[in-house]
């Protein structure tokens, strides 16, 4: 019989999409699948490898929101020649065999291509006049949809095949119209397995179900430890001073405060606040390392040289809000302003800053500072306090953000040794719906923090570390590595660090680390000036 030729009229390439076996003129997709990872909690998963299986070819990986997108570019073969095969040259494909005539002797590369483009059996043949007959490999009986590629001297052909269960069968027009279904089932177990690894989770595989899918959702389940939050006495471990006061000709810095940190493209971003004595105002400033050891080395960029961030603003908060793929920076002036970007290690592309209330925020407190985002899954909070022993709150739904915030409620109410200012708000890992709740206090021997708990995030606040005895942080619960010296009796604002820099503010109990900011002990003088710079606390 005639060999079935691999021109893009078959029909049977419009049932398997156009998958083919090697580059000749016109590129198509064999196949394309794209989609979103996430996690057992339904946040997206960024920087997942996805792979597919048993190919070194084709690899993705997710991006901040937890997508990725991998295709298969591949040609089909273009119309023969009529001469291209004579009469007197003959292929048969019966059962497990194959039979091989040529007029003269010729040598035959045969390769054996599934419908990824991946090569399943390669081999090379001398064939004569008289008929050759050769024993088909295991592999093309489970290979499904399959194409048998022959190449000999400047030509080429491909029969296209399908396994039965009675052996190997070369696919005709009319066999295609008969065994449609056969043939598209077959086709399915051959699509890519995609496998999906990522450090600290299972690793998850997913087999295509047709040559073309979009917007499939992965799941995937961590393998880490879950971790309670600590009991008894809290022991933390200081570094030495992470990021000091680097000022420059036209930025006369006295200190370095109020630090935001969140990891982006395999390096640490650090927006915080500066006092600068030339024009004696608060501003701000930003820093990227990809290791701690390396955050003294940085110079720091001031943010007033961007466009609108000239003038009072500080104290801020960076994070990424996933229902519309921005990340915000918001912070203090006193009312909250923020503004946008799709790229937060540059801190030139800051959208002109904007306050979340036109007009002034309503029945407001003297002094509102230190504004803290967190979201849940249908509303999103703005946490501030007031220099004045109370801790606010001000709301709005997910789809509205960062508009409709309502006036501002209080939340917490205790004596300024407890709360002052400096307040965090933080999803538990592991928990359903447990959030834990760190605010400034001005304590005897220096600023410190005590800590809070409630279920969900409107929830009553229960007392986990309060107080100077049993602070969450402070001097007495603090020691410094070998080495360091006893630079600051301050823990003051400053934040957990997070894996995942989204809206949700999720913290793992596995791994708590504070970045703080922090002072010489005795410092004394004009607030704007004490020194203070950023420096690290390890839970031991």
């Amino acid at each position: 019989m005639s060999p079935q030729r691999c021109d893009h009229r078959n029909r049977l390439r419009t049932i398997l999409l156009t998958v083919v076996l090697t580059a000749f003129s016109s590129d198509v997709y064999g196949w394309s699948v794209s989609g979103t990872v996430k996690n057992g909690s339904g946040s997206t998963l960024p920087g997942v490898k996805v792979t597919v299986k048993d190919s070194s070819k084709y690899s993705a990986i997710t991006d901040d929101n937890g997508t990725f997108r991998l295709e298969s570019v591949v040609a089909t073969a273009p119309d023969f020649k009529k001469d291209g095969w004579s009469a007197m040259y003959f292929i048969q494909i019966t059962g497990k065999e194959i039979r091989v005539k040529t007029p003269e002797s010729v040598s035959l590369n045969l390769s054996l291509v599934n419908l990824s483009g991946k090569i399943l059996w390669k081999d090379q043949i001398v064939s004569t006049n008289a008929p050759l007959t050769l024993t088909l490999p295991s592999v093309f009986r489970r290979s499904g949809i399959s194409f048998l590629r022959i190449r000999f001297n400047d030509r080429e052909e491909c029969l296209s095949l399908l396994s039965a269960a009675d052996g190997i069968h070369p696919l005709s027009h009319s066999s295609i119209s008969r065994d449609e279904r056969a043939i598209t089932g077959a086709a399915a177990a051959t699509y890519p397995t995609l496998i999906f690894k990522k450090t600290d989770y299972r690793d998850t595989s997913i087999t295509m179900t047709s040559a073309n899918m979009s917007n499939i959702s992965v799941v995937m389940n961590s393998t880490a430890q879950v971790c309670a939050l600590p009991t008894g006495t809290l022991k933390w471990q200081s570094s030495g001073i992470l990021v000091n006061i680097k000022p420059d000709g036209s930025h006369k810095i006295v200190s370095v405060k109020d630090p935001t940190i969140q990891k982006y493209n395999d390096k640490y971003l650090i927006y915080c606040t500066v006092y600068n004595t030339s024009n004696s105002t608060w501003s701000m400033q930003f820093i990227q390392f990809d290791d701690f050891s390396k955050a003294s080395e940085q110079t720091p960029f001031f943010m007033d040289q961007v466009p609108g961030f000239t003038g009072y603003k500080c104290a801020p908060e960076l994070f990424y809000f996933e229902p519309t793929k921005l990340w915000y920076l918001i912070w203090q002036q006193q009312d909250p302003a923020y503004s946008t970007t799709t790229t937060p290690d540059n801190p030139s592309s800051w959208s002109k800053p904007k306050p979340f209330f036109q007009g002034g925020m309503p029945n407001k407190p003297s002094l509102p500072i230190d504004y803290w985002p967190v979201a849940d899954d249908k509303n999103f909070y703005i946490f501030f306090t007031g220099d004045d022993g109370k801790v606010y709150r001000i709301k709005t739904t997910l789809d509205k953000f960062p508009g409709g915030f309502s006036s501002p409620v209080v939340v917490k109410s205790l004596e300024k040794s407890i709360i002052f200012e400096g307040s965090s708000h933080y999803k538990v890992k592991g928990t359903t719906n447990t959030y834990l709740h760190l605010v400034e206090g001005m304590g005897s021997t220096g600023r410190y923090f005590s800590a809070w708990t409630s279920e969900g995030i409107e929830g009553d606040w229960k007392d986990y570390k309060v107080g100077q005895t049993n602070p969450f942080a402070r001097s007495n619960n603090v020691t410094f590595a070998q080495g360091v010296t006893d630079w600051s009796d301050d823990v003051s604002h400053g934040e957990l660090l997070r894996s995942n820099p989204n809206q949700t503010q999720e913290i793992d109990p596995c791994n708590l680390q504070l970045l703080y900011q922090g002072m010489a002990p005795g410092s004394g003088g004009a607030y704007e000036r004490l020194p203070y710079r950023l420096g690290l606390l390890t839970l031991k």
